[in-house]
């Protein structure tokens, strides 16, 4: 076996030039530090930490009963705001920073970061959005001419002035925030809805197919940006739309699909998500608070009650994440679904790729989320080796050896590499220079080392 860092530069030359399709959803993520000076911007919800306020924020009060609520629950979440309020908080807020938010926009910096040849879409991209993108000249966006996909550098594809903005509230483990203290370290997103998203890309999703000729594989996310403002008649017929679309990238070649899946409370929207979408995929993340909603959204009873996210951790915990991504990954018949917990990786698979690919694209994920929390960014290979500095998690080891008894395996140094259940343990920054976006750094990177270790290169 190599040893780590050797293993890691492995991995980053398998990775030189992997092309790889990238959409929707990219924004600009406005990070605000939840302490007093947000509190006095803000009105005192009636009993702070209690309620999660239903979508769209409309008030100041309910952003904060929102930002509360999550503090106390320990966990992030995510509802959207209604237009006049997001535009309220643009016009009265400054943010702290600025980052580049949107699942596709965050997999996309990742990707150019680590040399893959990415071509994204996304339906907004204004001045304000391009200068979030680390390396824009090494972008292609996908354009269509007389019935032909063609590839423009992505400064060349900016079509509007305006910007969808998110605002990230972001706080720490024992913060305090209108009487209401943090149990974890991690964020609130307030999320805006432009009314142009619509799941829809005109000539491009006619001729997708084209695209699907170029790439080996492709990450797909923000199906959850729907609210009732942009369809008619429910979510089905775009979610039916979305769905084609995903068959005809995959109609031009031999390209897997991961579809990052993200916190909605629209039950409605969830539901669509589950029937049109998520059946298409060859491979879907999720993190825990995501894997319990899409276990409730299923109506089956691989576990009585899912896991609490609340501290302190408790190894078998990983038991029930086991069953329920099993029950869920049969339910939706797809390949394999991913979870990236706190202290561990773990993946669930039939048919999918093999245990080395899986075993290799968890300790890489692992090592991107602990150099991205370590430093805030990731926008060279050699940051990669930040990630190296902090050693596997102790408690995801102690999980992940209950993990292989429970089912008969044998885990190798704490991870686990089979045909049909593979794990690895999470390296954990006890300090994050921020919370936003691991996810999907974890998700794309596993998703983009499996491609490459599977095509042998």
């Amino acid at each position: 076996m190599p040893d780590a860092h050797s293993q890691l530069e492995a991995d980053i030359a398998a990775l030189e030039g992997l092309p790889v399709f990238v959409a929707y959803n990219a924004n600009v993520d406005a990070i605000v530090r939840v302490d007093e000076e947000l509190a006095s911007f803000l009105d005192r919800p009636s009993d702070p930490g209690s309620e999660l306020p239903s979508s769209p924020l409309h008030s100041k009060r309910e952003l904060a009963a929102a930002i509360a609520h999550t503090m106390a629950a320990g966990r992030g979440d995510e509802i959207a705001m209604s237009h006049a309020f997001a535009a309220t908080l643009e016009s009265q807020l400054e943010p702290d920073s600025q980052q580049m938010g949107g699942q596709a926009g965050i997999m996309t910096n990742l990707l150019t970061a680590l040399g893959t040849a990415p071509i994204t879409y996304t339906y907004l991209v204004s001045e304000r959005q391009l200068s979030m993108f680390e390396h824009p000249d090494e972008v292609r966006y996908p354009a269509v001419e007389g019935g032909q996909v063609r590839y423009v550098p992505l400064p060349e594809a900016v079509n509007t002035d305006r910007t969808k903005i998110n605002w990230v509230f972001e706080f720490r483990e024992g913060d305090d925030f209108f009487g209401v203290t943090a149990l974890e370290n991690t964020r609130f997103i307030a999320a805006s809805r432009p009314p142009e998203f619509d799941l829809t890309a005109g000539e491009l999703d006619e001729r997708i197919d084209q695209v699907g000729d170029e790439v080996d594989g492709a990450l797909l996310a923000g199906y959850h940006n729907l609210t009732p403002d942009h369809v008619e008649d429910g979510y089905e017929e775009t979610h039916r739309h979305a769905r084609e679309v995903i068959r005809r990238l995959r109609s031009g070649g031999n390209v897997d699909v991961h579809v990052e899946y993200a916190v909605t409370h629209d039950d409605d929207l969830r539901a669509s998500m589950y029937e049109w979408i998520l059946p298409e995929a060859t491979v879907i993340g999720a993190d825990t608070h995501e894997l319990t909603m899409l276990h409730g959204d299923a109506e089956i009873d691989a576990v009585s009650e899912p896991p609490s996210e609340a501290t302190p951790f408790e190894s078998d915990e990983i038991l029930d994440h086991y069953r329920m991504l099993e029950a869920v990954r049969e339910e939706l018949g797809v390949d394999c679904i991913q979870l990236h917990a706190m202290e561990y990786h773990l993946a669930v698979m039939e048919s999918y790729h093999s245990p080395e690919a899986l075993r290799r694209g968890l300790e890489f994920a692992a090592v991107n989320a602990a150099a991205k929390a370590a430093r805030g960014e990731i926008t060279a290979p050699e940051d990669l080796e930040t990630g190296l500095e902090y050693e596997p998690s102790a408690m995801g080891r102690e999980a992940i050896d209950l993990l292989a008894e429970h089912t008969g395996e044998t885990a190798d140094d704490g991870v686990l590499a089979t045909p049909t259940v593979a794990a690895c343990p999470n390296r954990v920054v006890d300090e994050p220079a921020g919370t936003v976006g691991i996810g999907d750094i974890v998700s794309a990177s596993s998703f983009i080392l499996e491609l490459a270790v599977s095509n042998d290169r």
